[in-house]
């Protein structure tokens, strides 16, 4: 008599979390390493002065060519702060993934291995 393999609605939970949290480990690990690919290669300032010194002179038309200068040196300043605190956030968004997700699947998946055993 050939045995039938059943599945019960706590395999298919079992399953099913596994999965959840075994695509929860993958997008997490893609995101940490593209964010750690942006921190140690990050995007080069892009911006051009000549659009900035036309904006400027545009609000202020008495404003200094030094004053014009320390205005678009602040930009670039707050641009790359920015940029690296949305880069640490991105990291810690996917390590947190990352390590919620772990022990989850660990603990179902053994469950399942337990089961199949």
């Amino acid at each position: 008599m050939a045995e039938t393999n059943r599945w019960d609605i706590r395999q298919v939970y079992l399953y099913l979390v596994c999965f959840a949290t075994l695509m929860m480990l993958i997008v997490g690990s893609v995101q940490l390493i593209n964010g750690l690919v942006q921190v140690i290669y990050p995007d080069p300032y892009m911006g051009s002065k000549v659009p900035l010194y036309y904006d400027i002179k545009q609000q202020n038309s008495s404003i200094s060519q030094e004053e014009m200068h320390r205005q678009i040196e602040e930009d670039r300043k707050h641009q790359e702060l920015s940029m690296r605190r949305s880069q640490v956030i991105n990291l810690v968004n996917s390590t947190t993934l990352i390590l919620v997700s772990l022990p989850i699947y660990i603990y179902h998946w053994r469950k399942v291995q337990r089961k199949e055993t």
